[in-house]
């Protein structure tokens, strides 16, 4: 398991100025929940990118994340040759048609929200966006680099949130966690824990407790990054946040392959990963 820890990676300031700004700019009804007691914003949504056209400090973030500074720093610490991948922006979308707009609000929408004929049209479109995808970023048309996309979310975090042992869905190559804010005192969990497997479990992908020994945990503190190479052996669990008096807010996010196979993932354990979460 390959891992490295940044910290400060953004400074106190930035971080509640990033939380504020979200809590004003972001309407509730676009956050997306699961997990028991977290919610989510993709990076590739309307409501993020209305949040970058309002927000100078959410702005230069993603700025940040998006610059190949940043991947090739995450490369180099990691071990991987930068050189064969080149950055690709397809989810996300910094201008886009008044039919991507119509099909990004019905994505947010909830399923018995939207008519039996408008559904019809998500699914169709969204096969042809995956479809295309596909074709766009195969082997036959990127025989010397593959194409890759930074896809993250802003979420925040509350009492009952948990994750089970797991490796993250083989399409993701290089995995972060950024902490925004540190959680109140006299609370538990809510660590980032990484764990080895010590005996054969038959499940490669969330193994149980009973078959991983944990090897570190990690607490969350303001400004502090979390970079992980997803390979076969990179389980990680976030203990059950407990008794706390505020929201852990946090940036989760990916570089994650458009297509082609991850590299790292040799066993034949497989996760497919929800793309559709970011159209």
């Amino acid at each position: 398991m390959k891992y490295f820890v940044v910290e400060n990676f953004t400074n106190h300031e930035d971080c509640k100025n990033l939380i504020n700004d979200a809590k004003k700019l972001i309407n509730k009804s676009n956050y997306y929940r699961y997990h028991g007691n977290r919610e989510d914003i993709a990076s590739s949504s309307l409501a993020f990118n209305q949040l970058l056209l309002e927000s100078p400090n959410w702005k230069n973030l993603s700025k940040k994340l998006n610059s190949k500074e940043f991947f090739e720093t995450c490369c180099n610490k990691l071990g991987i040759d930068s050189d064969k991948f080149y950055i690709k922006d397809f989810f996300k979308l910094n201008s886009p048609t008044l039919n991507q707009k119509r099909y990004k609000m019905m994505s947010n929408l909830k399923v018995n929200l939207i008519s039996n004929k408008s559904l019809l049209k998500l699914l169709i479109y969204r096969s042809y966006r995956d479809l295309l995808r596909r074709i766009k970023f195969s082997k036959i048309f990127n025989i010397s680099k593959k194409p890759i996309e930074l896809l993250y979310n802003y979420a925040q975090a509350g009492n009952g949130y948990s994750r089970e042992i797991h490796r993250d869905s083989d399409s993701r190559l290089i995995i972060f966690i950024l902490y925004l804010n540190d959680l109140s005192e006299n609370g538990e969990g809510g660590t980032l824990d990484f764990y080895k497997l010590i005996k054969e479990d038959k499940n490669l992908v969330t193994p149980s407790y009973d078959s991983c020994e944990k090897v570190d945990s990690i607490k969350p503190e303001v400004g502090k990054l979390v970079m992980l190479l997803n390979e076969d052996d990179s389980y990680h669990a976030v203990s059950e946040i407990k008794n706390f008096t505020n929201y852990r807010h946090f940036i989760y996010g990916a570089f994650t392959l458009l297509s082609n196979k991850n590299q790292f993932i040799k066993n034949k354990s497989k996760v497919c990963t929800d793309y559709h979460n970011y159209e």
